[in-house]
């Protein structure tokens, strides 16, 4: 049974991680025709600096996310986010299923928790990219502002997508009040974007 799971696992995080290699590349060759000649003589470094950012960020906005429910600042209602159901979430749209009445009813899929991991810290990733892509093409320099402002706008996708798609509605409006789903996707968002700044000032010299 073990390893039925596992080929199961195997083969959605075969499925999912195809499309996003595939655009990891073509922002990567999008980067490059944009820019000058001196950043796409810099691409690959800044591309491999974008990818240790983006998981770098997406670790510590799950850290902090743990003391902030420790603390009760994420609240503590029955609805809550997490690894699991953003794999389950990925694992239904991967079979054509795309609206949940309430995604903590519907039945787990094998593999979820390790697709969702894989899935969080993917798109972290790509986030990251897009950020220093947009910079790229405005010919600016990362700064603290511009990173957590950045951070703060990519609420939208849990708020206006994944939240209805998942049953608990635009803004996560439909789950209990205890479940404070909109101000903490807020602040973990946020708190993505300050990630961004800080390795991105660590990660600078590289």
């Amino acid at each position: 049974m073990r390893g039925g799971n596992s080929r199961i696992a195997g083969s959605a995080l075969q499925e999912i991680a195809a499309p996003l290699l595939i655009g990891l590349l073509v922002f990567r060759q999008v980067l490059g025709t944009v820019c000058s000649s001196s950043m796409i003589m810099m691409e690959s470094g800044a591309f491999f600096v974008g990818v240790i950012v983006g998981i770098l960020a997406t670790v510590t906005m799950d850290v902090v996310a743990m003391i902030a429910f420790r603390f009760g600042i994420a609240g503590r209602g029955p609805r809550r986010t997490g690894p699991d159901l953003i794999g389950r979430w990925i694992g239904y749209l991967l079979r054509g299923k795309f609206r949940h009445t309430d995604i903590l009813q519907t039945p787990p899929l094998p593999g979820e928790l390790l697709l969702g991991f894989a899935a969080h810290y993917s798109i972290g990733i790509v986030l990251t990219l897009v950020y220093l892509g947009l910079l790229a093409v405005a010919h600016a320099t990362p700064t603290a502002l511009s990173a957590i402002l950045y951070g703060t706008a990519t609420t939208v996708l849990p708020w206006f997508l994944m939240f209805p798609s998942q049953g608990m509605g635009w803004l996560g409006r439909d789950a209990p009040g205890d479940a404070h789903l909109a101000r903490i996707s807020l602040f973990n968002h946020m708190i993505f974007g300050l990630g961004i700044a800080l390795w991105m000032a660590v990660m600078r010299p590289i």
